[in-house]
């Protein structure tokens, strides 16, 4: 993992990656579109987590509690276009796990998946 940011912030990836568990797991409310960028749905029930620099791909299993799949930096997810693949990666896996049903919540609105986040 890079050891400085590629987008000229201070917090390197891993403390950025760091930052966001931290705020996510106390409850800390998420501000859709600043500074994590913090959910964004991708299809399938699959969702992103999103620092500057990285970007988390995952499942809600159930209200608040985000399961990660897959990491990469943004930079290579974005000029690869890595987005499908993580997500069909994220459905593949999920469907594999021994999980109750359903294995995750279905839908869009960041509203069913977290409860205290803001669109700023």
């Amino acid at each position: 993992m890079e050891s400085t940011s590629n987008w000229n912030i201070e917090e390197n990836p891993v403390q950025q990656l760091d930052a966001l568990v931290y705020e996510f797991c106390i409850g800390e409310p998420l501000a859709i579109g600043q500074r994590f960028k913090a959910l964004r749905p991708v299809g399938n029930g699959v969702w992103e987590l999103k620092t500057a620099d990285l970007r988390l791909f995952g499942w809600f299993v159930q209200k608040d509690c985000f399961i990660v799949c897959d990491c990469d930096t943004t930079l290579r997810v974005k000029q690869m276009r890595l987005y499908p693949g993580y997500r069909d990666q994220a459905v593949r896996f999920r469907e594999r796990l021994d999980l109750d049903e359903p294995k995750f919540i279905a839908g869009d609105d960041p509203n069913d998946v977290v409860s205290d986040c803001y669109q700023p």
